[in-house]
């Protein structure tokens, strides 16, 4: 036997190593979206990574749903008489506005489908037009009312939720293998409900339609208006969990907007954000030039009286988390910005009405002039009465 030229002086190692075609499907199904118009990065994150890495969490979740008995089980297409039970298992608001948003295609075609979730999501979800019940807990979950199970994604604590509460119903999964690449996930969640119930929507149609989605109840809708000035307004996120997604430089952009003379500019600004966003809120609150009259509602409100409040602005403008993905679920045109790790193409789509701004390094090598002027654009192209 010839020596193999990844393993020159141990040639016995040539068993271990799987034949190229197997790794290649191996990788091409852990790191390509089978669907047309659905951006990502494949090549990125096998040269990060490594195809033998990316096989072994591949292997991984195949035995996991194998020792589980759950193979036989799983479906490529479901139909709109199921009754479905949809079950997410990550718990960022963000991804979640993201990963379920195709769920809306539904609406078209009556399917009931009801989702069980982390208990930190049930209150984004709870008010939903689509999902019947949403649930946190799986032990309140009747099995034998469902039909089928739909999995966003094969990640660990899916999989074991649905053998251990659902063992024997049948199951479709959305996004598969896939796993690990950057990628649009709205994007992504449209193409797979798309597939797997069979709609039938072409790959333009699903590019021009592709947003995030929630909804909420009429008085969730009515409880923030008393809170609203009546004069348009910007309604502006503050604080943040991450550095890199946090942005810092809001009082300059502030003092831009007391400056500025363009009459469709509003000069009320809504503080929207939760309690890591307080000390930004009164800082800014305390130093508003005296055109720029500043209402904080942050740390006030819950995401979804939050989408309420965006929902009336005349535009959004906030940094990329989950409070500018629940903005993009609403008609408002926004102004989003992005680190140098964050590639805008893969978190807006055109449906977003959003101009995406990236830093050079993290959100604060975003310039308040170019903040301003972003906006300025937004409210040309979709203008309100000042």
């Amino acid at each position: 036997m010839r020596a193999s030229p990844l393993y020159p002086h141990d040639t016995r190692k040539l068993s271990w190593f799987p034949p190229a075609r197997w790794l290649a499907g191996v990788v091409a199904r852990s790191t390509v979206i089978p669907y047309p118009g659905v951006p990502h990065e494949p090549q990125v994150f096998v040269g990060r990574n490594g195809r033998l890495k990316i096989a072994k969490k591949y292997l991984h979740k195949r035995w996991l749903l194998r020792a589980r008995r759950q193979l036989p089980l799983e479906r490529t297409h479901l139909d709109a008489s199921q009754r479905l039970l949809w079950i997410y298992a990550k718990r960022n608001f963000g991804d979640a506005t993201m990963d379920l948003a195709g769920r809306v295609l539904l609406k078209r075609c009556g399917v009931r489908v009801d989702l069980l979730a982390l208990p930190s999501l049930v209150p984004l979800f709870a008010q939903d037009d689509v999902f019947g019940h949403v649930y946190g807990d799986p032990s309140q979950v009747d099995a034998s009312l469902y039909d089928a199970v739909v999995l966003s994604e094969y990640n660990l604590p899916s999989i074991r939720l649905k053998a251990r509460y659902f063992g024997k119903l049948p199951y479709v999964c959305l996004y598969r293998y896939f796993n690990g690449p950057d990628r649009n996930q709205t994007r992504f969640s449209y193409a797979g409900v798309n597939e797997v119930f069979s709609l039938g929507l072409h790959a333009d149609e699903l590019t021009a339609i592709s947003k995030p989605y929630l909804a909420s109840s009429e008085a969730t809708r009515e409880s923030v208006r008393e809170l609203l000035p009546a004069r348009p307004f910007i309604a502006l996120s503050t604080g943040g969990l991450d550095f890199n997604r946090t942005y810092h430089r809001w009082p300059e952009f502030v003092e831009l907007l007391g400056r500025c003379e363009e009459a469709h500019m509003p000069k009320d600004i809504v503080l929207v954000g939760s309690d890591n966003g307080l000390e930004s809120a009164q800082a800014l609150c305390a130093a508003a030039p005296g055109k720029v009259r500043i209402h904080s509602l942050v740390g006030k409100l819950t995401f979804l009286q939050s989408r309420e409040v965006v929902a009336r602005a005349a535009l959004f403008i906030g940094a990329d988390g989950g409070l500018m993905h629940v903005a993009h679920s609403t008609p408002t045109p926004s102004v989003s910005l992005f680190s140098d790790r964050e590639p805008p193409y893969l978190r807006l789509t055109e449906a977003c009405r959003s101009i995406g701004l990236q830093g050079g390094g993290d959100v604060d090598t975003i310039a308040p002039d170019q903040i301003r002027d972003a906006a300025l654009k937004q409210l040309s192209t979709y203008p309100v009465s000042c």
